[in-house]
């Protein structure tokens, strides 16, 4: 009986390193809103200025820098904007200036939404482990499995959001695609970058915005 049990709980240990492993692969952003204008483009970008609205320099050219490059893994031609305006962000005007005068078919414009904290109920779970028991009239412990409880309980979890847009250039300009991602307790924003990108980019590939390869 006591063999059957601990194989069962060596099973049972093992499914959880498998899904804790599960867990940790997992990203902590997901792509929560999305629109795109499905009459254009009447062909794929294939010329695209990245633009991010970042006060922190550094931070403005990692941002710029992960779409340029999932961009260019699709065979498009990106350009960070801090390559055209180093000091700071672009207004408008310079903007508009830089498009005519270099051609781009398209703007990525990406800036931090809202920051909120909210509640996330973790559900309690059942699991197996080992006690110790001595008989009466015995000198020696013996083993025994018991089924452990584990409450439940509420952790408070920091939700920041990014919003990212795709205009299509020419004319007065056309926004073509639009896109909001909630990160859950970000390690840095290089993480979050990393991982909107390897969303949006595929996203504009399945909408024909961008060519995939």
């Amino acid at each position: 009986m006591i063999t059957s049990i601990a194989s069962r709980s060596r099973r049972l240990a093992a499914g959880f390193v498998v899904a804790a492993g599960l867990m940790a692969a997992c990203t902590s952003t997901s792509l929560v809103n999305m629109w795109h204008d499905p009459a254009y483009p009447k062909q794929p970008l294939n010329r695209i200025l990245v633009v991010t609205l970042h006060k922190d320099p550094a931070s403005r050219r990692i941002w710029e820098d992960g779409f340029v490059a999932a961009l260019k893994n699709h065979g498009v031609d990106a350009t960070p904007s801090y390559k055209l305006f180093p000091a700071a962000d672009p207004d408008t005007t310079a903007l508009l200036a830089a498009v005519g005068q270099r051609g781009f078919e398209g703007v990525l414009i990406a800036h931090r939404g809202a920051v909120t904290t909210e509640p996330n109920y973790v559900p309690g779970y059942v699991t197996v482990g080992p006690g110790w028991y001595r008989g009466p009239w015995i000198s020696h412990y013996s083993i025994y499995y018991q089924r452990i409880y584990a409450p439940g309980y509420v952790e408070l979890n920091r939700v920041v959001r990014y919003e990212i847009d795709l205009w299509m250039t020419g004319g007065e300009g056309r926004l073509v695609w639009s896109g909001t991602t909630a990160s859950i307790n970000p390690a840095s924003s290089k993480q979050v970058n990393r991982e909107i990108a390897d969303q949006i980019v595929p996203q504009l590939v399945q909408t024909g915005i961008i060519a995939g390869r």
